[in-house]
Order: structure tokens, then sequence, then C-alpha cells
């Protein structure tokens, strides 16, 4: 499997720490190496030819590197004056600027990835019949209770659902651009994958579009090509999809994924629209819905003393996980 060379360079704590994060959270085709001075680091770019030079300092930036590689400064300011040298802001997360290294890469380099490693994925989905105010807390907790045990990717597609603004990432890349991605060029959906991922507790996930327009370009044809290359080439066992709007996007994952939760209300209205999507299941094009259907009713919990990233870490690993819990098992055994 051909792998790709990141070399951080830089002999501060901060430096070894982002090395070892990297290390630690990278994708398995990344192959790191860290040169603690510059001195030593020609050498070593010629020993290792790496694809990407993160350096914490300018001097660290080579006048000479290998064709195809790309060099990248961990810089002090936002917006700092580098002569056309790309840059990362490092006063923020490991994650983000893992995040950000990868979006900066598939955007200079021509190097294509070959990371096959078939995986045995199982998609669920979460959809809510009308809406349902607790289709976003249940979707999570379900990702969170799945993330404990094997490695869960978990994709939003709903307009406005609140989940960017819940986790408190509001700008990058979301799935829009990772699907417009692998139309350009299959062979870098590993840096497509990479710049549109975030990460939570015990799941990985990917923002929602910006612009619900986005939803209704996205077509069968783009999800079928991201359900085989997740398959073929990502660490994920599982992939929790949060539906939003039944349109052609919505149809197209749902019948593609082994079993579909669908949040309901007891109120009079609530059962009204429960009633009519029973009747779509027993139509032709719902059909083949029909057995992988599971309804559930989640109760709102108190959350009026809480602040917004005390919600977050709630539906994460709080009192609502565990009735999330209690609701898979009860239909597990009914």
């Amino acid at each position: 499997m051909q792998k790709l060379k990141l070399t951080v360079v830089g002999d501060s704590s901060y430096a070894i720490r982002l090395a070892d994060y990297i290390r630690k959270r990278g994708p398995d085709y990344l192959e790191l190496s860290v040169s603690s001075n510059c001195e030593g680091l020609a050498r070593l770019i010629d020993d290792v030819h790496p694809d990407i030079l993160l350096c914490e300092c300018e001097e660290g930036l080579q006048k000479k590197i290998p064709q195809g590689s790309v060099q990248i400064l961990l810089a002090d300011t936002k917006k700092p004056k580098t002569n056309g040298i790309p840059t990362v802001f490092r006063f923020q997360g490991g994650a983000e600027i893992m995040r950000q290294i990868f979006t900066i890469y598939a955007q200079n380099a021509k190097k294509e990835i070959a990371c096959w490693h078939p995986t045995d994925s199982y998609m669920t989905a979460v959809y809510a019949p009308g809406g349902h105010e607790m289709q976003l807390p249940f979707s999570i907790a379900y990702a969170s209770i799945c993330g404990q045990d094997k490695n869960v990717l978990y994709l939003n597609l709903s307009e406005f659902s609140g989940m960017a603004d819940l986790f408190r990432n509001t700008e990058g890349e979301t799935i829009s651009d990772l699907v417009y991605g692998i139309r350009q060029d299959k062979g870098k959906f590993p840096f497509y994958l990479q710049s549109a991922l975030y990460h939570a507790e015990t799941f990985d996930y990917i923002n929602p579009p910006l612009n619900p327009k986005d939803l209704y370009e996205i077509q069968e044809e783009d999800m079928i090509d991201l359900f085989a290359l997740l398959a073929e080439q990502s660490k994920y066992e599982q992939t929790v999809w949060h539906i939003g709007n039944y349109n052609q996007l919505a149809g197209a994952v749902l019948k593609h994924c082994e079993q579909v939760f669908c949040i309901v209300k007891e109120s009079a209205f609530g059962k009204c629209c429960k009633t009519e999507f029973e009747r779509f299941l027993e139509k032709e094009e719902g059909a083949q819905l029909k057995g992988k259907v599971r309804y559930v009713n989640p109760q709102l919990w108190n959350t009026s003393s809480l602040q917004g990233a005390d919600i977050c870490q709630q539906l994460q690993n709080g009192e609502f996980v565990q009735q999330v819990r209690t609701l898979i098992q009860e239909l597990s055994c009914s």
C-alpha cells in the first residue's frame, strides 16, 4: 500500500505533542517522521522523500524539496505573510490542524493514494416523518454508543439541523465538498475525506451542507460512489446517517441502509405523520424499507440549566445516552 509521508519539522514541546497526536489519530496510510533540527533535514528529505513538510518556523522551510511535495508553515497568526507558502494556524486543536493539512495537500498535490482495506460496513439511518426535535439528539447519542466498540462515521443530510453550531464547527468543508471532490477525482478520496472529517469523543463526523440546495444536487450515483469508497478505502465499520426531508438523496441512502430508526411523536399530529409514512411503506418504493424500520419515541430531558457545550457533552455520554441505549435494547428484544 502506498503511503502518504508527512515530516514534522520543529524541536519545541508543541511540535513533539502535535507529531504524537498525528501519529495516534492519523489515517493508517500516513507515515510520520520528525526532524528536530534544520541541519539534518536535508538528509532526511533525501532519504524519506516526504509528501508534506509541516514546519514549525520559517527557518525550517526548504528551497529544494522533492517534486510534488507540499510545504506548510505552522503560523502564529491566522493570516501571515509567507510568500505563497500555505499556512495552518497553530493555536487550535490537533484534529483541526490535521484536517487543514489534508485540505491543503488535496488542493496542491497530484499524488493518489491506494489504500484498499475493505471493511464490512453497516449502514444505519435516523429519520423522522414530519420532523422531530429529538432526531438530532437521538442520532448523535446512537452514534456515540456504536462508536464505543467500533469505528463509526456520522453523516448529516438535514438542512438547518443545528449540528454545526452544536459542535461549534461552523466553517470548513462539508459533505458537499466531499461529494464534489469525488466527482472530480476518485483517486484523491482519502484526502477529500480527511479534509472534511471532524472528531467527537467516540465517532468521526462530517458536517451537513451550508446551503440546503446542495442536498438536491447530490445524485444517487454520487451516494453509490461514496458508499463504495467508504467500504473500500476507510476504517469505518458503521455509518450513521441523519436524514432530513425525504427527497431523492434521502431515498438513495435509506434503501441501502440495513436499519432505519424512525423518530415519532405520540401526539395526534405525530400519529398522523406515522400513519402516512406507514401508508407509503405499503407502496412499491417504500416496500424496500418496510422490514428495516424501527419506531422510537425518545423523551426530551431537562436542558434548561445547561450551556451549549454541556448539551453536546450530554448527547455523547450523559443521561440521554443511557435512555437511547435502553430504547435500542428494547427494540432488539422485541
